[in-house]
C-alpha cells in the first residue's frame, strides 16, 4: 500500500513534468508546455501547482504526479506510485525520489473484491445525490443530456458523505482512496458530474467532469481508463466518439456506442474494435480528433469509417444540443457508409480490370 499524500508531497509536479523533458514556462499560477501524451502542435498541457494536477486541453489526460507518471510510462498505478516511492526509484540530492524509465506497457489491473463493490456503491451514492442538485441537472440540461439517459447511465453528482456512506454498508474507506475516490476523508468528486462505465449493470470505473472552470476539467479512478460504454454494446457495429458526453449524447440517440476519453490509440482499443464489423469513427473535428480517427481507420482497416460531422460543428454532443442533431448525424453516417462503399467498389473494381488483363 502507498501513501498517496506522502507521494505527492515528495514529487511536486511541475518538477516531475520537467525531468520528463516537458518545458513549462509560467503563465500566471499555471505552468503550459506541449503535452507529452499526443502530438502536440501548440502548448496545451497546464500545470497546476497550487493543487499538485494537471490537466491538458489537447487529450483531455488529467489527474495528479502519479496519473501523469503512469501515462507517461503507460504502467499502472501501483507501478507509477513504486516509480516515485518504491525500493528501485533513483533518488536526488536531497534524498527524495525522482522518476525512473520502464519500458513496461500500461495494464488494467485487477480490482480486488472490496475495490469493486466500493466503486458500484460509490456510483450509487452519486447517482441518488444527481436528483438533490439543482446545478448538476441544469448542467445536463445545458448539454442536451435528458433523466432519461441520465437514469439508463447511471450519472451521478460528486457531494460530500461517501466515506461515511461505505462505512455504513460495511465497505472499506480505504479501497475508495487506492483507487482515487478519497483523499484521507475527503472526497475527491466533490461538485462534478459523475460518469461510471458499466459492466453487467455494475460500475467498474467512473470520471467526474468538473462543473465550472475548475481544472482539472475531468478526474478519474487510479486504474487503466477503459473504452467507456463497451459493456453495454451488443451487436456487430458500433460508433466511436471521443468524450464522455459526446457518448452519451449518441446512448441519447439509441446509438451502440463507445467513448475513448481522449485521443491516445492503445493497443488494446485496437483489439476491442477489431471485434466489430463496423467502427464508425464519430470524434472531434479539431486536429487531435482527426489524427486519432486516421490512426483508427488505418488499424482497422476496412471496419473503419471515418464519420464527417457538419460543418461548423466541433464534437458529437455539440451536434446533440441541436434540436435536429439526431438527424444531421444519421445523414453524416450514411454518407459515411456510402463513401465508403463506393470505395471499395472502384477498388475492386479495378482490381478485376488489372486481374483480367
Amino acid at each position: 500500500m502507498y501513501d498517496v499524500l506522502s507521494i505527492r508531497r515528495a514529487n511536486p509536479i511541475e518538477e516531475v513534468a520537467a525531468r520528463s523533458g516537458v518545458e513549462l514556462r509560467p503563465v500566471g499560477q499555471r505552468l503550459v508546455g506541449r503535452c507529452p501524451f499526443h502530438r502536440d502542435g501548440r502548448p496545451s498541457l497546464v500545470v497546476y501547482p497550487r493543487n499538485q494536477s494537471y490537466f491538458c486541453f489537447g487529450c483531455d489526460a488529467g489527474g495528479d504526479v502519479i496519473d501523469f507518471v503512469a501515462r507517461l510510462h503507460e504502467v499502472g498505478f501501483k507501478e507509477a506510485a513504486a516509480m516515485l516511492s518504491g525500493p528501485s526509484a533513483e533518488t536526488r540530492s536531497d534524498g527524495s525520489p525522482k522518476v525512473v524509465t520502464l519500458t513496461t506497457r500500461r495494464r488494467a489491473e485487477a480490482l480486488t473484491r472490496t475495490e469493486a463493490e466500493v466503486i458500484d456503491a460509490a456510483a450509487a451514492f452519486y447517482h441518488d445525490a444527481l436528483w438533490q442538485s439543482r446545478e448538476a441537472l441544469a448542467y445536463l440540461t445545458t448539454r442536451g443530456i435528458d433523466r432519461s439517459t441520465a437514469r439508463r447511465c447511471r450519472l451521478g453528482f460528486g457531494c460530500h458523505g461517501l466515506a461515511d456512506y461505505l462505512r455504513g454498508r460495511g465497505l472499506s474507506p480505504a479501497a475508495a482512496r487506492r483507487v482515487g475516490l478519497l483523499a484521507g476523508e475527503e472526497d475527491t468528486m466533490l461538485c462534478r458530474i459523475i460518469v461510471p462505465d458499466l459492466r453487467g449493470g455494475r460500475a467498474t470505473w467512473l470520471t467526474g467532469r468538473a462543473l465550472g472552470q475548475v481544472a482539472p476539467r475531468y478526474l478519474n479512478l487510479r486504474l487503466a481508463t477503459p473504452l467507456l460504454g463497451l459493456g453495454m454494446v451488443r451487436g456487430d457495429e458500433v460508433v466511436v466518439t471521443e468524450g464522455p458526453f459526446d457518448w452519451l449524447t449518441a446512448v441519447q440517440w439509441e446509438l451502440r456506442a463507445v467513448a475513448l476519453l481522449g485521443t491516445r490509440i492503445s493497443r488494446s482499443t485496437v483489439q476491442s474494435l477489431a471485434r466489430f464489423r463496423r467502427v464508425y469513427l464519430a470524434l472531434d473535428t479539431d486536429d487531435a480528433g482527426r489524427r486519432a480517427a486516421d490512426g483508427l481507420a488505418a488499424a482497422l482497416r476496412q471496419r473503419a469509417i471515418v464519420v464527417e460531422l457538419p460543418p461548423g460543428v466541433h464534437d458529437l454532443n455539440d451536434l446533440g444540443r441541436s434540436p435536429a442533431g439526431r438527424e444531421a448525424f444519421q445523414r453524416c453516417l450514411e454518407l459515411a457508409t456510402h463513401r465508403k462503399e463506393k470505395r471499395w467498389y472502384t477498388f475492386d473494381t479495378t482490381a478485376g480490370l488489372h486481374a483480367a488483363a
